[in-house]
């Protein structure tokens, strides 16, 4: 049973960080025959061993599995069969997605708190750690990296920062299709052996697809001709379960698993050169206590892609909320470009979905169409038809987030200005997310820790630094 985390006070993490380093037991794991279903198959027979300390990335669709895993690992919940078996008695820390704990302090300071003491504390053999990274900024992620590189024993973690799994990560497991396969190196070296997977499997289904064809349209034949010899009859029904055994031996098509994120409609500002998308000018405002803004300035124009990179509490919420008009300034302007539609997205805006209705039933509340145009919209979100039709309680963080960025993308805003919109997500929709901010033709200001995002998609980064607007000379493209 998994001792669970403690509470640490910040007075005490110096100290735990000193601390002499703790040689851990060499951890043996076993997981034989696993099984875990809710309204259907979640873990299906999944099977296999490690043994030896590192860094697992535990990768894997929203949905999949993967916090349900480490939860069970943990002795936090029950399976419905199959066994776990750590050789040794390893002293086990969790660290959950979601922190309750610690009200006063926000979600990066709760997230490091609670980090450091599984880390530092030297009571843990093995940490299974629930998105880790979420909430913290990039300087904070760069110390979970260099915490986790110095632990002696095993972690297992779900991540969807790339950046960081290829940094650190020593072996890889995949969930995938209710199983899980294990891959003996880390995260950089996975992606290029998974792609090779998929490329052979890509060439294998459409051998398949052909010989698949082929049968059919034998049967087909032969169907016609059937009553006329007993014969034809017999050679027929056995064409008819070789067709069936066939079937049940092909591969899926690989590109059906593909993540892939769409507007349908264009975007209206998109033509207009040298336009301005967001206009910050002499801006001032200060909370009761804190000073945020002195004299800053920042002019964004149609089409350009902006990252705003500064470390938590700086400012960046507040910048928003003053461009969309949420806060006014004390002097000066904050607003975006004339006749250009805004779309915000935050991971606030998660706790409105309304929890008893499905996916379907946001978009037809919320937008004037059919039950079936719901569903092509959400389908090119990743959703199956058994997700759009599930209540939003049941759905993981990451199918919230799609369905979420689903609605928001819906309206077509000119401009995107995004607070951390990959949080939750899987690698698979990070990737689609990415994918998509690369193609779009308006305007983005990008919040995000996500080290890769920012410089695949933004073209010119800012930061927050002694209430001013500065461009950012370290960062991107480093």
């Amino acid at each position: 049973m998994c001792e669970g985390y403690i509470i640490p006070h910040f007075d005490i993490l110096i100290e735990a960080r000193v601390q002499p380093k703790k040689l851990s037991k060499m951890i043996n794991l076993k997981i034989t025959k696993l099984e875990k279903s809710y309204n259907q198959p979640l873990l299906d027979d999944v099977t296999l061993s490690h043994t030896g300390n590192g860094i697992v990335a535990l990768i894997g669709d929203n949905g999949s599995g993967k916090s349900t895993l480490l939860k069970i690992m943990a002795g936090l919940e029950e399976q419905d069969g199959g066994r776990i078996e750590w050789g040794g008695d390893p002293r086990i820390g969790y660290l959950q997605q979601e922190i309750d704990s610690l009200p006063t302090l926000s979600g990066g300071q709760k997230k490091i708190a609670l980090l450091a003491d599984l880390i530092y504390s030297s009571l843990y053999d093995v940490l299974l750690l629930d998105e880790p990274d979420n909430h913290l900024d990039i300087e904070n992620k760069q110390w979970l990296a260099s915490a986790l590189k110095s632990f002696d024993g095993l972690v297992i973690t779900i991540s969807h920062d790339r950046h960081l799994l290829r940094e650190i990560t020593t072996h890889t497991w995949l969930v995938e299709d209710r199983e899980i396969r294990t891959y003996p190196f880390g995260y950089e070296k996975f992606t290029v052996e998974y792609q090779r997977e998929r490329e052979d499997l890509e060439h294998l289904f459409h051998v398949q697809d052909k010989e698949h064809k082929r049968l059919k349209d034998l049967v087909e034949r032969f169907r016609q001709k059937a009553a006329s010899s007993l014969k034809t009859a017999r050679y027929y029904h056995a064409l008819e379960k070789r067709l069936a055994r066939f079937e049940n031996e092909m591969v899926k098509n690989p590109k059906n698993r593909d993540a892939h994120i769409e507007l349908n409609t264009s975007v209206s500002g998109k033509q207009i050169k040298h336009k301005l998308a967001v206009m910050v000018r002499d801006l001032s405002f200060a909370y009761p206590e804190t000073a945020v803004f002195e004299k800053a300035e920042l002019y964004l124009e149609v089409g350009e892609k902006v990252a705003l990179i500064s470390a938590n509490g700086t400012g960046k919420s507040t910048l928003i909320k003053l461009i969309l008009g949420q806060l006014e300034p004390s002097v000066g302007v904050a607003k975006s470009g004339d006749g250009l539609k805004v779309g915000y997205y935050s991971q606030e805006h998660l706790e409105t979905l309304e929890k008893e209705a499905s996916p379907i039933d946001c978009f037809t509340k919320r937008f004037p169409i059919a039950d079936y145009e719901a569903a092509a919209v959400l389908k090119r979100f990743y959703f199956s038809k058994n997700t759009m039709k599930s209540k939003v309680w049941t759905l993981s963080g990451g199918q919230k987030a799609r369905l979420q960025l689903a609605l928001f993308l819906y309206t077509n805003p000119d401009i995107l200005i995004l607070d951390e919109p990959t949080n939750h997500l899987d690698l698979k929709s990070v990737a689609a997310m990415e994918e998509f901010l690369v193609d779009y033709e308006g305007t983005v200001l990008l919040i995000s820790h996500d080290h890769e995002l920012l410089n695949n998609v933004c073209d010119i980064a800012y930061e927050i630094k002694n209430q001013k607007i500065k461009l950012s000379q370290n960062f991107l493209n480093d």
